[in-house]
């Protein structure tokens, strides 16, 4: 089995829809630079998803947050994802009498480099798996498939997880454990787990989960980002400081988008044209909320958004 180096923290199949020849036109907001390839190489860093060493104190603490932080409905999947966290660490513990620099052994060094670098990069190629049948949708009437519950579970698990992901949500995770002495920086890449269970759980269960599938009939094409899902809600606060709502904005192809909300709204399923100055608004949303690129079918397309730091 080979080492994963390259950890993508947008999905490349998703990357794929505003390609041309392969390519995809990519702005990079530091250089202000445009650029053109393979999605292969976009929105990634190495070993952004290793697995790190906790110490047993460390340990201790995350499973405290894992019992404080879960919903009673996600603490069980929440806690496999405990283990899952920690299993590097243990058997590093496991190990620790044993001379790995020994060449023979060679196979259990090996073994314990690929459960560091692979085992979450491999969970979220899963994840995108259940994402297949959601970026595939062309038309309205695509969306039928959400009426199955297993698809429809599965779906909003994907949704969840891409949202969490990036860059972008680990930075502003970042700046929330920097706040707090007890919060280890090495917690940083499981947080999102804990969070984005309880967030597909909540679209899952809540009766009021609303679609809105949006027409691009305008003549500018949708941008995506290194944050491709925005939550339009992320600035109202409830009182106890966190997020009050979901309103999610998911462009899917340069012309197809999708709103994930809790609105009023009768239909689970509306579909609405969009003209020039509502893709212009969903389009400037997307480059605020970005981190480092920004994703357009045309070169020509991103120009307009160089020196807009």
């Amino acid at each position: 089995m080979q080492v994963k180096k390259k950890h993508h923290y947008v999905w490349k199949e998703y990357l794929k829809s505003w390609s041309e020849n392969k390519q995809v036109p990519a702005l990079i907001k530091k250089s202000e630079k445009i650029i053109k390839t393979n999605p292969e190489g976009l929105a990634q860093q190495r070993y952004f998803y290793a697995l790190e060493e906790f110490s047993q104190e460390e340990e201790v603490i995350l499973k405290k947050l894992v019992n404080q932080w879960s919903k009673k409905s996600t603490l069980k999947i929440n806690l496999e994802f405990y283990e899952l966290f920690t299993s590097y660490s243990n058997l590093k513990r496991l190990t620790k009498t044993i001379d790995l620099n020994d060449p023979k052994n060679d196979e259990l060094k090996e073994n314990l480099n690929l459960l560091r670098t692979n085992t979450m990069e491999d969970s979220h190629l899963i994840f995108e798996n259940f994402g297949k049948k959601l970026i595939s949708i062309r038309k309205y009437e695509d969306l039928a498939f959400l009426d199955d519950e297993k698809d429809f579970f599965f779906t909003m698990i994907f949704i969840s997880f891409q949202y969490l992901r990036t860059k972008n949500m680990q930075l502003k995770i970042k700046a929330g454990i920097d706040k707090f002495d007890y919060l280890s920086p090495k917690f940083l890449n499981f947080l999102p787990f804990i969070y984005a269970t309880n967030i597909a759980d909540s679209l899952t269960h809540d009766k009021q989960t609303r679609f809105i599938f949006l027409e691009n009939t305008s003549e500018i094409d949708f941008i995506t980002s290194d944050q491709p899902l925005i939550n339009n809600m992320i600035d109202q606060l409830n009182d106890g400081g966190s997020i009050a709502q979901l309103d999610i904005y998911y462009p899917i192809t340069p012309r197809i988008a999708l709103l994930i909300h809790y609105q009023e709204q009768k239909e689970k399923y509306r579909t609405i044209s969009l003209n020039s100055l509502d893709v212009k608004k969903y389009n400037k949303t997307i480059y605020n909320h970005s981190n480092e690129f920004v994703f357009a079918s045309s070169t020509e397309q991103l120009e307009e958004y160089k020196n807009c730091l």
